[in-house]
């Protein structure tokens, strides 16, 4: 049976948002229903998911744009950027919320499928987590069984990572609403590096198709950034349909929310007190990944998504 998913993205800063989706589509076990794009720029989001899905021969996926600021505050319109292209002026592109200023209609989207697929639905969020945390605010009940994943958190490190940093708020609210989470972290997707063959293996790929356009898009990705892509949100991608992937741990979470220096710190409470005899029972605890297998992951992906199989220099 294939596994209903919506994903939830802020496709269009870091290219592993539009590699995550590109990885997602090969997969025939995976059912996306939908898409909803959050932060900053939301409708531009949705264009590019939606120009992604049309190279895919996907026109049937819906793709809403969703909230733009985080739960507190607004968003920083300075930071960031969105790859932009100028086929993404095609009006058949618009988001299916066609006036931008209606952002509920993606949380909307989001409530209706949890009520309708319940534990059939996989909720993927691989951006800052404002539309889940407004969605699941709004019904909790509807998100109780459904499965959801999220990108985002460190567990192990001292690392501030950016998804939660965006809109700590919105990770505070799930965490306290105590759904079934599973965060796959940023010190874990951090291991999922593109070495500089394989780099150079995508961004050599130049065709008409889709994998061609996203070999672009990461050509346009390393002209602004000095490192080789890291599979973040592709990694949480693949968890979604093979869990062996990562070895998940229950760990009793907190998010800081007023530190000058640790504001979206998701923290590791069983490593704060970890003097304590036990585990603190009552605590609030969510599946975190503790540990990957990355060379069998970087070598699925690229065979998925890029067809890279032999390719000279590559070091799996």
């Amino acid at each position: 049976m294939k596994q209903k998913i919506i994903l939830d993205t802020d496709i269009g800063d870091d290219i592993d948002d539009a590699l995550a989706l590109l990885l997602l589509l090969k997969f025939d076990c995976a059912d996306l229903i939908g898409v909803t794009t959050v932060f900053r720029n939301t409708c531009l989001r949705a264009r590019l998911a939606k120009h992604i899905l049309h190279l895919a021969g996907r026109k049937d996926i819906p793709v809403y744009a969703g909230y733009g600021n985080p739960l507190a505050g607004e968003a920083d319109q300075q930071a960031g950027f969105v790859q932009y292209t100028p086929e993404l002026d095609d009006a058949e592109l618009c988001p299916d919320n066609l006036d931008p200023r209606n952002a509920e209609e993606a949380v909307s989207f989001l409530v209706r499928s949890a009520k309708k697929y319940g534990s059939d639905l996989t909720i993927l969020a691989i951006g800052p987590y404002t539309n889940l945390a407004k969605a699941c605010s709004a019904d909790p009940e509807a998100f109780s069984s459904c499965r959801i994943v999220l990108m985002g958190g460190c567990f192990y490190e001292q690392f501030i990572e950016y998804n939660v940093q965006m809109d700590p708020e919105a990770c505070d609210v799930l965490l306290k609403l105590k759904l079934p989470l599973r965060f796959i972290g940023a010190d874990v997707t951090w291991k999922a590096q593109l070495n500089d063959a394989q780099t150079r293996a995508v961004l050599s790929i130049e065709s008409p198709d889709l994998r061609g356009y996203c070999a672009g898009l990461v050509r346009l990705w390393k002209r602004n950034c000095w490192f080789n892509p890291v599979l973040h949100d592709p990694l949480a991608v693949y968890y979604v349909l093979d869990e062996s992937i990562c070895e998940m741990e229950e760990v009793w979470t907190e998010v800081e929310l007023n530190g000058a220096h640790t504001r979206g710190f998701t923290v590791n409470m069983d490593r704060v007190y970890k003097y304590l005899e036990n585990k603190t029972p009552g605590k609030r605890r969510v599946l975190c990944a503790r540990t990957v297998n990355a060379e069998r992951f970087i070598r699925i992906f690229l065979e998925k998504t890029f067809e890279l199989r032999e390719v000279s220099g590559l070091q799996y």
